[in-house]
């Protein structure tokens, strides 16, 4: 084929050499679908000589037989990475099989006999089974639900949304830089990427914004105004034991879960002497060593940590760094995109018998990281944790466990333009800058009286940025006027078996939330040029609530649907920011209203043998949803010399999609699964605020991923293919692009050999380039660039335990 299009385009040049020829443009389309073609065909044939290994074993074997099942949290949730132990009689040495995605794994060719079968997985306590009878040529189910390691992780977080987890294991085995990179390949989740690091997580088309993003139950909050530095940005992979995942608004204990909740639960110190040191490096000079260290005995516990990450701008598909894409200066597009330093620290006390009391505290230093999608990037940016807990598992008196927590979060952002061309030869070095300060401080008391959990949460948030522009002498413009955002709520959740195989979960919450601007910084004219207030506080106050049913017929069989209705409060940066400029101003709406989802979701799960398939379906209604917008001047204001500015206005949006998982244990060594997520997003036209288009901004297209797994328990490939449809409905208001569809191969192998562990790999082994389907709209300070995904990635990690 390449042969005749080259021969075509010759002929068309000799016809008529002055006609630009575009048949070029075809040639890569034609290698990516050969190569598509190839990725193809070598796996259908890699499943094909899978099946063919389990069917010959089978019957070159017909008298041995099988033990499979599952390793679980106590709420259902899988646990891969886990490993299983199967020991006995009739084993000359025990057999060690490595669990798979969704917690499912398959010990085969076992002769028959007594087996004693127990599993471990880091964070969780060890758990050995009953002895089991294996007759010849039969098989066995069993499962492991396994209870968290410290008092501290037995009341959790997220509540009883419907909900996933990702283990510290498989964030090690992937080269994501940042915990919402590693997120995005879980389905349902996706990513905005504004640069080398600090992706945004993105859950069933809903942004952090409309999400709770949490670290061990705190708000953390990034300064800038433009979520430059997500919540999750702020956590260390070296510190994340695992991360939950909530879905849908059905999540009570945290104020503002609109379209879920994200906790990201970090490792506890144990008794004893342990310690993990990892070093981890990849293309573009990517460097993370780090190192952990637990300590203590039967009363007081401690751990200490630290974590470096720096790299240089990728290099995308094209051999392009993303700098190259933006208007960096030449001798910034090869200097290093980003510098990150975490340090932390815990001490534990127990007091006695199921009492703990917990310190926590964490400092991060990020220098000189850049974000292409944004006009400037974080000259510094600091961060501190500090989480104060106690836990109490034994009271009496009907409660059966009380938790107190209290907590102290803040950021300083300092960002500029000193790295672009825009800063020319301002005297200053730059010719825009922003200041920025988030701080939060909050707290949580809940108590467990038998089927009920009831609680109480409070919070305050802290913002304050200041912005100077060149072309208006550096004034100083209070671009956020040290807003507040003050949140009390009482909440509950009762859980009662309806019968045998019937349970039935129900929550309610009520807030009161009072926003508030300092009017004597607030530009109240930029209000009331474009939205017609002055206003500078409001204070709302509203219920939510779901209720959700719980049927497992069988074992193997779970089926549940909910009914949930959340509220999440606008943000100040939506309400209150302000900042003139020229061209168009940005501008917050003081008069928005608190965003309400009611939303169905109907969740299956099935396991039997070794084999796990999951669906979910979601259509949610949000009222009163916060989009961005352009407003028109509705008032003549001295200095306002603008005829428009970037706003926000509620609408109502209609979000709905679902996920597909399946996992297949096709011999104990071998696993295929794969995912399956989709969401659509639309909104109702308002004419009168200039939205006319009915595609919701930002969305995700379909994607599809598949993935072939070889583990022995101390060696272990895979290979992956991701697959994700183009993007064409897009928000034309706001002038968003389609992206097309996309596909992409990664590999990776590993070992785990007497406390050491290696993973080795290959991400985009085709060296694709794409982008993925989410835009970046949002302003202030939004480039218009749209930053393509990574090429070709070598990474590789190694770590040691003891």
């Amino acid at each position: 084929m390449f042969t005749r299009l080259r021969h075509l385009q010759a002929t068309l040049i000799a016809r008529d050499p002055g006609v630009p020829a575009p048949y070029p443009s075809l040639l890569p389309a034609c290698r990516r679908a050969r190569r598509a073609r190839v990725t193809l065909a070598v796996s259908v044939l890699s499943v094909l000589l899978v099946v063919f290994a389990a069917v010959r074993t089978t019957l070159g074997q017909p008298f041995t037989g099988t033990i499979t099942g599952s390793v679980l949290a106590v709420d259902g949730t899988g646990l891969p990475g886990s490993l299983v132990t199967v020991s006995g009689p009739a084993t000359s040495q025990p057999v060690r099989v490595v669990v798979g995605d969704q917690g499912v794994f398959r010990a085969t060719g076992l002769a028959a006999g007594t087996y004693v079968l127990s599993a471990e997985s880091p964070g969780f306590a060890p758990l050995t089974l009953p002895p089991i009878e294996l007759a010849p040529g039969k098989s066995r189910e069993v499962a492991f639900r396994l209870e968290v390691t410290t008092v501290r992780d037995a009341v959790t977080v997220v509540g009883r949304a419907p909900r996933d987890s990702v283990e510290a294991s498989e964030i090690r085995q992937s080269p994501a830089r940042d915990v919402g990179e590693a997120l995005s390949t879980t389905a349902g989740l996706w990513k905005f990427r504004k640069g080398g690091i600090a992706n945004e997580v993105v859950l069933r088309g809903y942004e952090s914004r409309d999400l709770n993003v949490l670290i061990d139950g705190q708000r953390i909050y990034g300064a800038c105004p433009s979520h430059m530095d997500p919540p999750s940005f702020h956590a260390d992979f070296a510190e994340v034991e695992r991360v939950e995942i909530g879905k849908g608004p059905f999540d009570v204990k945290n104020q503002g879960s609109l379209g879920g909740v994200i906790n990201i639960v970090t490792k506890n110190p144990r008794p004893g002497w342990h310690g993990t040191v990892n070093a981890a490096a990849g293309t573009d000079g990517y460097v993370n060593p780090s190192a952990t260290v637990s300590f203590g005995g039967s009363t007081v516990l401690g751990l200490l940590g630290y974590s470096s990450r720096s790299a240089h701008a990728y290099t995308d598909g094209s051999g392009k760094r993303y700098t190259e894409l933006a208007n960096y200066k030449a001798n910034a597009i090869d200097e290093t995109a980003f510098r990150v330093g975490t340090a932390w620290g815990k001490v534990a006390f127990v007091l006695a018998p199921g009492s703990t009391i917990e310190l926590a505290y964490t400092h991060q230093d990020a220098d000189q990281v850049f974000y292409p999608a944004l006009q400037m990037d974080a000259v510094w940016d600091r961060s501190d944790r500090v989480n104060l807990s106690y836990d109490l598992t034994r009271v009496g008196g009907g409660i059966k466990a009380l938790k107190a927590q209290a907590y102290y979060t803040q950021v300083d952002h300092w960002m500029t333009d000193q790295y672009r061309t825009s800063a020319g030869t301002a005297a200053r070095g730059w010719s825009m800058g922003t200041m920025a300060q988030s701080r939060v401080a909050g707290g949580k008391l809940e108590a467990g009286f038998g089927e009920v959990t009831a609680g109480v949460e409070v919070f305050q948030r802290y913002w304050n940025t200041t912005s100077q522009l060149a072309m208006s002498g550096y004034k100083v413009q209070y671009s956020l006027p040290a807003p507040t955002t003050t949140v009390a709520g009482l909440y509950a959740e009762w859980t009662h078996p309806l019968a045998a195989n019937l349970r039935l979960n129900v929550g309610a919450r009520f807030d009161r939330a009072r926003s508030e601007a300092d009017p004597t910084l607030a530009d109240t004219n930029l209000y009331y040029a474009y939205n017609d207030t002055r206003s500078t506080s409001q204070t709302d106050a509203f219920p939510s609530g779901y209720a959700r049913l719980v049927y497992q017929p069988s074992a193997s069989l779970e089926i549940s649907g909910g009914l949930g209705s959340t509220v999440r409060v606008p943000e100040a940066s939506e309400r209150y920011y302000a900042l003139k400029r020229m061209g168009s101003d940005w501008v917050g709406n003081p008069d928005l209203a608190p965003s309400r989802n009611t939303g169905l979701d109907l969740t299956a799960s099935y396991r039997w043998s070794g084999f796990y398939a999951g669906a979910s379906v979601f259509a949610d209604r949000v009222a009163n949803y916060v989009a961005l917008h352009k407003q028109m001047r509705v008032n003549m204001v001295p200095g306002v010399m603008n005829s428009s500015a970037r706003s926000y206005a509620n609408v109502d949006a209609t979000l709905a999609g679902g996920e597909v998982n399946a996992v297949a244990t096709l011999t104990d060594r071998l696993f295929l699964s794969g995912d399956v997520s989709y969401v659509r997003g639309t909104q109702d036209p308002v004419p009168a605020e200039q939205i006319l288009s009915t595609n919701l901004a930002e969305m995700p297209a379909l994607r599809g991923r598949a993935a072939l797994r070889y583990a022995t328990g101390k060696y272990w490939a895979e290979v992956e293919g991701v697959a994700t449809a183009a993007q064409n409905r897009v928000d034309t208001d706001l002038n968003e692009q389609p992206t097309p569809a996309w596909q992409a191969a990664n590999v990776k192998v590993g070992a785990a050999l007497a406390g050491f562990e290696m993973t080795f790999g290959v991400w985009n082994l085709f060296n694709e380039q794409y982008y993925e389907t989410l835009s970046y709209q949002r302003d202030p300070y939004r480039s218009g660039v749209k930053v393509p995904e990574p090429g070709r990635n070598f990474f590789v990690n190694l770590g040691w335990q003891f």
